[in-house]
């Protein structure tokens, strides 16, 4: 397989696994010292990530791939398995453009279909890396429209394009190693695919990088039990390593939003490892559903967490209104579990 010649401009702007554009994906960054990069506001360039192409839109160079397995691995989400023979860097969190040749016999809307034409039958769109190798690739996609339905039914060995390296990981989004003891990660739907990534990157990887890394929490938001994913990996993850990662799921059908009540905030806010942490050195990473991230960028801020140490995703639903009352509810539970931290320090 060899890098296809030239560049394209991506110009459409939302998809079922992420979202280009300043409206739909912000992020305020900064790194761990220990990986020695520095502090760094507002849409950073990481590497060669290029998160805005001149002229606007995102450009990217196509490297040829196949699918080696579309997982099914929880209700309507499909972890796409991508090989590919040009060496890359990607880490979880990352956007790049995927792109799949689409079936002359597709019944898809007219927005993909005008795409399609000027792509030569590729069908295409930006999601997000959960986790990646030298020559691999691994993408959690909801299956909800015309591309991710054909991503999902594509059979190992179809042949795939890729490229561009958008927006910041996770990693190095979390604010500075020295100033952090606690990362929580708050997620909604496949908004987990990435954190699972980063997760495993510090759990697993065993570089130095990580030794020091702060203690990690997974609270995931879903429908229904069966939409949750990698349940069984997690918990082994978090009983492998229980003095640094810890998860939950919440389901909404059976407790309601993670937002909607004390008992569901009370998890995040008053953890075992809540109680070495204060508001200043606990970085929240959300990602997700619009509501759910600005509802929760909005009740941290109003609690007192510095603007440094909270990152944002948005996959969907961005201009859905804000609920003061839950914002309310969310600063108050914060508010608390400082108090409790405190008292039992």
């Amino acid at each position: 397989m060899t890098n296809t010649v030239g560049k394209l401009i991506l110009t459409f702007t939302t998809i079922g696994g992420a979202l280009f554009g300043t409206s739909a994906f912000s992020h305020t960054t900064a790194t761990c010292s220990s990986l020695k990069r520095p502090f760094v506001r507002n849409f950073v360039k990481y590497g060669d990530t290029k998160l805005y192409a001149e002229g606007g839109a995102p450009q990217y160079d196509k490297i040829d791939a196949v699918l080696r397995q579309a997982e099914v691995v929880g209700d309507g989400s499909v972890m796409l398995h991508i090989d590919t023979t040009t060496s890359i860097e990607y880490e979880p969190g990352h956007v790049l453009a995927l792109e799949i040749k689409g079936n002359d016999d597709d019944d898809i809307d007219s927005k993909t279909a005008d795409d399609m034409k000027n792509n030569r039958g590729w069908m295409r769109g930006p999601y997000t890396v959960s986790r990646s190798t030298e020559k691999s690739l691994d993408v959690l996609l909801k299956v909800v429209g015309d591309k991710s339905k054909r991503f999902a039914s594509a059979k190992p060995g179809t042949a795939l394009k890729f490229g561009g390296k958008f927006k910041v990981p996770i990693i190095e989004g979390i604010a500075n190693g020295e100033n952090v003891k606690r990362v929580v990660l708050l997620s909604t739907g496949v908004g987990v695919g990435p954190c699972i990534g980063a997760i495993e990157k510090v759990l697993l990887e065993g570089s130095e990088d990580f030794a020091n890394f702060p203690t990690v929490e997974l609270y995931a938001s879903y429908r229904t039990e069966r939409e949750i994913v990698y349940k069984d990996h997690l918990d082994t993850l978090q009983n492998e390593h229980p003095e640094r990662f810890l998860w939950k799921a919440i389901v909404s059908s059976e407790s309601g939003r993670i937002s909607s009540n004390e008992e569901n905030l009370n998890c995040l806010f008053s953890s075992a490892f809540a109680r070495d942490s204060s508001l200043h050195d606990t970085h929240y990473h959300l990602i997700g559903n619009g509501q759910m991230v600005n509802e929760f960028k909005a009740g941290l801020a109003k609690a007192g967490v510095p603007d440094d140490k909270v990152t944002t995703e948005m996959y969907f639903n961005h201009k859905a209104p804000v609920n003061d009352s839950v914002v309310d509810r969310i600063a108050n539970a914060v508010t608390a579990g400082c108090s409790e931290a405190v008292a039992s320090s």
